[in-house]
């Protein structure tokens, strides 16, 4: 019997550890009691150089977050929670994770899943929305002033009275006009080039 029992939680963990998700196990006094291989692959760790460690003593400083102020709470209170974190690893390294916290006897069972990719993603549509909004208002307010120029010379135009040296001066003033359009779409092009390559090089 017990030995049915030893062979139903190998196999257990077994099907953990295949898991893309990561599982691991914290018990009271904060010391990994089982990480299968995806913590392992988040953690930038081997399994052996978690298990029986704490936390703080793999991760120093991680008692002053936040993360860990919502871990506290669900040890204390033996509540659940579900949140995303942006993790700081011990070489400056930055990844997001979905997070999903059960007290269990043991302590906390956590559930994460990687989704630093799709955080980059929400990223760069944030700065290419905001590149569009910048280039709205750079248009709205580099535009306005040539083509109301434009309109008020075209009206003056209109008059049969213009003398040569008029229609001479609102030629020029709609040149002047036209070459601050044409300067601002070579610039709006370049503006546009650059947010795509940041956006892409990302």
């Amino acid at each position: 019997m017990m030995k049915g029992k030893l062979h139903e939680q190998q196999n257990e963990e077994t099907t953990l550890d295949n898991l893309m998700e990561g599982f691991q196990l914290i018990g009271f006094d904060w010391r990994y009691l089982y990480v299968n291989d995806a913590v392992v692959k988040h953690s930038k760790y081997k399994k052996e150089e978690l298990l029986g460690y704490t936390m703080m003593e793999k991760y120093p400083g991680i008692e002053k977050t936040p993360l860990f102020d919502i871990l506290k709470i669900c040890m204390k209170e033996r509540i659940p929670e579900f949140f995303e974190n942006e993790f700081t690893y011990p070489d400056g390294s930055k990844g997001w994770f979905e997070l999903r916290i059960q007290p269990v006897p043991e302590g906390l069972f956590i559930l994460s899943i990687d989704i630093s990719e799709r955080k980059k993603s929400e990223e760069k549509k944030a700065e290419y929305i905001h590149g569009l909004e910048k280039m709205l208002f750079m248009t709205s307010h580099k535009v306005r002033q040539p083509i109301t120029q434009i309109i008020g010379m075209s009206k003056l135009l209109e008059h049969e009275f213009n003398s040569h040296d008029d229609l001479k001066q609102i030629t020029r003033y709609m040149k002047d006009s036209l070459h601050s359009l044409d300067l601002f779409t070579k610039e709006l092009t370049a503006f546009l080039n650059d947010l795509q390559d940041r956006v892409n090089d990302e």
